[in-house]
């Protein structure tokens, strides 16, 4: 009977996968205390000081973790900002010896500070059977060789990211990557300064290599600027004469649409697949029609990013939507002039293939959403995955948006409202009444039309707008059950039943991000019913804006950390005028013992340094200044 209940235990950790996951069955029974993560194959790690303990029981702890996981093929360290890389370097080295299945590392180090050189990239070389790399660190411009890694003959995907306040990688880092010759996959973000693409061709040297992005830390723009030489090393990509080239997948940021039109005619050929550009300055209609029928624009280019220089025109719409291999569009533009013409979305209803649209424009600029226009794109855009859009008093919102639910992948939605703001309305059965004011009237979002696939939900608006929640006899089921983030900005009548209900809706909620104006009746206490109801919390964002905040006294700070589900949170962040002048106890932060990071807007110096005691995991963010700027600007007015 024992051994059944032994192999049962390793099984179902198995299919648990995470060790984290896995670690509640361990409290079934004797035999799996032992057995249910023998089968796990993930785990994530923080590495504190604590784990560097000298004597028996620290060893014991390491010794007990390795005989526990043996089989584990993904491991994610999180380095706290208190541990040197010397002795993150000895933990290296002896999960290199003792893990010998690990397939995929990640590594991410939360002290910009220090700085990640090549003797820390040598020790990875003691891992033979790696083939994932993801790395988060402070890369030093001069003294990081990437070359070291070349032993590792089975790596073949490379992720280099910057940490929080670093750089990303220079010209030489680049030129380093070319001896890594098992490479197909790598992604990197450019410097600002220090990256001009000038050793691109470096990686030609890389037969296998089918992926290249060249990202940008910050979503939607472009921090660095390729140079001219960077298209002979991408010309030189696109020719490789080896029997193993395949055709490569570009991901990159230009520096103008002049610019993306030069790179399609410089790498157009079979050794390209596909193409993704982002355009950093602003493009005129000329621009954006030489780099959509630029050689391979209508072929190859699968995403672009660009903002218009002026208000968009029906002859920009068609020049777009002539790009049939598109999978990604984002569009936005700031200039406050109005076309002679209004926008139409029926061209690109032509884009098949999409995935991604990303519509950052006046929405007075295009005709009116109507549920007729929402369900003519989820029927033409069968595969779209993340939708973000801008809405105004003339979109019939309440009743196209309940359309959403046709789009069956959807699993990003970012909606947010302009306009001038009505009066609020009162909320009958369901949350479905509405009131006019004038012309004007309340728009309302249906939680229970929202696509069941969603895994990220931001809501913005400058205006009010209402949430309805399902009916107490539609909730049997979860109306979200997926959705993982929820990002809730603006006047949306949010009360603390009303917040409960949402998150009701979405049980596997792991970020929750509020950012509260007017007035809106949510409490503290009702901050911590919420954040009880979710065990899997790891992200709590709260910024308060009100002309009643939260009241965020010692008190209520204490209450939120012995709050179990938040036991597990990672990332908390707090801004309201009451931090800013609270005198902060590092004792009451000391019940969030998981955190890796918290950022306290206002928070002063000394406080943070505090805090950095008893929150040894933890990145301490904080912004003395923004104080003083609210007291300038309640100065001034």
């Amino acid at each position: 009977m024992h051994s059944v209940l032994t192999v049962l235990g390793a099984e179902v950790g198995k299919h648990l996968g995470d060790v984290q996951n896995a670690l509640p069955l361990r409290s079934v029974c004797k035999e799996w205390r032992d057995t249910a993560t023998l089968s796990s194959t993930e785990a994530d790690i923080d590495l504190s000081p604590g784990i560097f303990e000298d004597g028996a029981s620290g060893n014991a702890k390491k010794q007990l973790f390795y005989r526990r996981c043996p089989r584990l093929r993904k491991l994610t360290y999180h380095v706290s900002p208190a541990v040197s890389l010397a002795k993150f370097e000895a933990a290296l080295r002896e999960a290199s010896r003792r893990l010998t299945s690990l397939e995929e590392l990640v590594l991410c180090f939360n002290n910009p500070a220090q700085q990640f050189e090549t003797r820390q990239l040598a020790v990875l070389a003691n891992l033979p059977t790696l083939k994932a790399l993801t790395l988060q660190a402070n890369f030093h411009p001069e003294a990081c060789n990437f070359g070291v890694l070349g032993s590792l003959s089975s790596l073949s995907s490379l992720t280099v990211l910057p940490s929080e306040a670093s750089t990303g990688l220079t010209d030489s880092h680049v030129a380093s990557l070319g001896l890594l010759h098992g490479l197909a996959s790598l992604e990197f973000p450019g410097h600002a300064r220090a990256f001009t693409g000038s050793t691109l061709g470096a990686l030609a040297a890389l037969p296998r290599l089918s992926k290249l992005l060249i990202t940008s830390n910050k979503p939607h723009s472009v921090d660095y600027t390729l140079e001219l030489p960077a298209l002979a090393g991408l010309r030189a990509l696109t020719r490789r004469s080896s029997s193993a080239a395949t055709p490569l997948r570009l991901e990159l940021g230009v520096p103008d649409a002049a610019f993306g039109a030069a790179l399609l005619r410089a790498v157009a050929g079979p050794g390209l697949g596909s193409v993704c550009i982002a355009v950093r300055e602003a493009a005129d209609s000329a621009a954006i029609a030489g780099l959509a029928l630029a050689p391979g624009g209508k072929e190859k280019l699968a995403g672009l990013d660009l903002e218009f220089r002026a208000a968009p025109t029906p002859e920009d719409v068609a020049v777009l939507a002539g790009c049939g291999r598109l999978t990604r569009l984002h569009l936005s533009c700031k200039c406050p002039r109005a076309p002679a013409a209004r926008v139409e979305l029926a061209p690109w209803l032509a884009l098949r293939q999409l995935q991604h649209l990303h519509l950052h424009i006046n929405p007075a600029w295009r005709a009116p959403l109507q549920p007729a226009t929402v369900a003519a794109m989820a029927e033409a855009w069968p595969t779209l995955s993340h939708l973000h859009l801008r809405l105004s008093p003339g979109d019939n919102a309440t009743h196209a948006l309940n359309q959403l639910g046709s789009f069956t992948c959807l699993k990003s939605l970012s909606l947010t409202w302009l306009g001038q703001a009505a009066p609020a309305a009162a909320a009958g059965a369901g949350g479905l009444t509405r009131r006019r004011s004038g012309s004007l009237e309340v728009p309302v979002l249906a939680v229970q039309h929202l696509p069941r696939s969603l895994e990220e939900l931001s809501l913005t608006s400058i205006s009010t707008v209402r949430l309805a929640v399902p009916s107490a006899a539609q909730r049997s089921t979860p109306a979200l059950p997926q959705l993982r983030s929820f990002v809730l900005d603006g006047c949306f009548g949010l009360t603390d039943w009303l917040l409960q209900a949402l998150v009701a809706a979405a049980p596997r909620l792991a970020a929750l991000t509020l950012v509260l104006t007017g007035r809106q009746g949510l409490s503290s206490a009702g901050l911590a019913a919420v954040a009880a109801a979710l065990p899997g919390l790891a992200s709590l964002l709260l910024s308060d804006y009100r002309e009643a905040p939260l009241c965020l006294s010692q008190a209520s700070l204490a209450g939120l950390s012995g709050v179990v589900g938040l036991a597990q949170l990672r990332h908390l962040k707090l801004s309201t005028p009451d931090v800013v002048h609270a005198e902060l106890l590092p004792s009451v932060f000391a019940g969030f013992s998981k955190l890796r990071r918290l950022d306290l807007v206002g928070c002063q110096d000394q406080a943070a340094a505090a805090l950095g005691l008893v929150l040894p995991l933890c990145c301490i963010k904080h912004s003395p200044e923004w104080a003083a700027d609210l007291v300038a600007a309640e100065a001034a007015a």
